[in-house]
């Protein structure tokens, strides 16, 4: 579903809902409505629907990435896990899209508007939306402001044999967040300007299909060509297709951002975060979670008691992607030589998956922690960094030294410990290439890992 088609919708929704929310009404009736104030929260709880052509008045800190919302904390659009459906409201209507996000994101707002039924949601978790008849600033938290990076798609020598997948699954119009935009943008650069990979063999994945709408112009930013939807289905299309192509004399490089779903050890309640119970026994030995531990009924027996293991997901545009069917996609695949590298939260669950024989795989977070955006957020940290030392320089051109050896070139290897050494985020990036499926953080070579990485370039 497009941006264009989700706002349409929107629209069509407020115009069917009940026809008291379009009259007037008087003055002393409204001030008597604002009185009781509602909590987000509250209009994205299991009664929402009792609120539903309803006036109402919510406070919250906006931000319009990539459609306007209100959150309840901005830690919440940092991390690169799935928004809390409880901590966010959609703002819909003129007024809404009339506010400058350059000017006032990252502002508290206080906002009246009626409230209209998303349907149908591209999100399961999207039940309503707020459209605003009014709407003031209470303060300023934090400026909150993302524009999208310009890079000019020069001409290239194409390399044969070389494939890129470039993937953002974003989970829906709320959670599309503009900085995976500017993560796939800044690799699709890299890799066409830096290294001649020919746009016909790199195959972009995004969201719901189209490109976000810059900021600024409010018109979509074509300077990348979108292939497919972020769907599981497109994946396993791609991949097939992928299958029938290539050879033992190829180099495959997949790239994701966006979201991902896991076990977080460190929060109070670790296991609402995506992810499931692993029911195939697929999962090292390492991963081992005890319920008595965290007291919690992991695998829904009624008995707190056992022990289980975790299946980590990437997320989908509409649904999600778990560790093993993501990994079955490269089931009889021929290459010469893959790296995988994973921005997403509990990305490292992703290791043990897909070990494999001439793969390298890097991921920006263990797989127990989330990843994180950079601070300003256009871009999420560790990929930021690992394409800057790629790319020998960051996107506005500014030089970058990543080649420690001085040979001319970045591997792998060089690019990994860059970005370790930059990225200031709170996650732990890990490194796999011997095909034990145990990685190790930086910095590699370590532990039989990095021999490969080593001596692998993506020209």
């Amino acid at each position: 579903m497009t941006r264009k088609v989700f706002l349409i919708l929107v629209a069509l929704t407020l115009a069917l809902s009940v026809g008291v929310v379009a009259c007037a009404q008087p003055a002393e009736e409204e001030e008597e409505e604002e009185e009781e104030q509602l909590s987000i929260s509250d209009l994205k709880g299991p009664d929402w629907m009792k609120y539903v052509g309803t006036v109402v008045t919510v406070e919250g800190i906006f931000v319009r990435d990539p459609i306007p919302m209100l959150l309840t904390d901005l830690d919440i659009v940092k991390v690169n896990s799935p928004m809390p459906e409880d901590q966010y409201i959609i703002l819909a209507g003129d007024q809404a899209e009339d506010i400058d996000p350059a000017e006032y994101g990252g502002a508290k707002l206080k906002v009246t508007g009626n409230v209209v039924a998303m349907n149908p949601p591209v999100d399961p978790s999207e039940h309503v939306a707020v459209d605003l008849t009014r709407w003031e600033v209470v303060d300023f938290v934090e400026r909150y402001y993302i524009e999208l990076v310009d890079f000019r798609i020069g001409p290239c020598i194409p390399q044969p044999n070389r494939y890129a997948i470039l993937f953002n699954g974003g989970i829906g119009p709320a959670d599309n967040h503009l900085r995976f935009w500017n993560d796939l943008k800044f690799m699709y650069s890299t890799l066409i300007n830096k290294y001649g990979y020919a746009p016909d063999r790199i195959t972009v994945l995004y969201g719901d299909g189209s490109p976000p709408d810059d900021p600024a112009t409010h018109l979509p930013d074509t300077s990348m060509p979108v292939d497919h939807s972020g769907t599981q289905a497109n994946l396993e299309s791609v991949f097939k297709s992928l299958k029938a192509t290539t050879t033992s004399k190829d180099f495959i490089f997949v790239f994701a951002t966006n979201h991902g779903g896991g076990f977080c050890k460190e929060c109070p309640t670790p296991d609402i975060y995506g992810g499931q119970v692993d029911t195939n026994a697929d999962e090292p030995g390492t991963d081992v979670l005890s319920e008595t531990h965290y007291g919690r009924d992991l695998n829904g027996d009624g008995v707190v008691a056992g022990s289980v293991s975790w299946d980590e997901e990437l997320c989908s545009w509409g649904g999600r992607i778990l560790d093993d069917a993501f990994s079955d996609m490269f089931a009889n695949l021929a290459y010469r030589r893959m790296v995988i590298v994973m921005g997403t939260c509990f990305s490292g669950g992703f290791i043990y998956d897909m070990r494999g024989s001439n793969r390298i795989i890097i991921s920006a977070a263990s797989e127990y922690e989330f990843g994180w955006s950079m601070l300003g957020y256009p871009f999420d940290e560790f990929s930021y960094y690992f394409t800057c030392a790629i790319n020998g320089a960051d996107e506005r051109g500014n030089p970058v030294d990543a080649d420690t050896n001085n040979d001319g070139q970045v591997s792998m290897v060089e690019a990994f410990n860059y970005a370790v050494s930059e990225d200031e985020a709170p996650e732990t990036p890990y490194y796999e290439d011997d095909g034990d499926g145990v990685p190790h953080s930086g910095p590699v070579p370590a532990a039989g890992d990095g021999t490969l990485g080593s001596n692998t370039f993506l020209s």
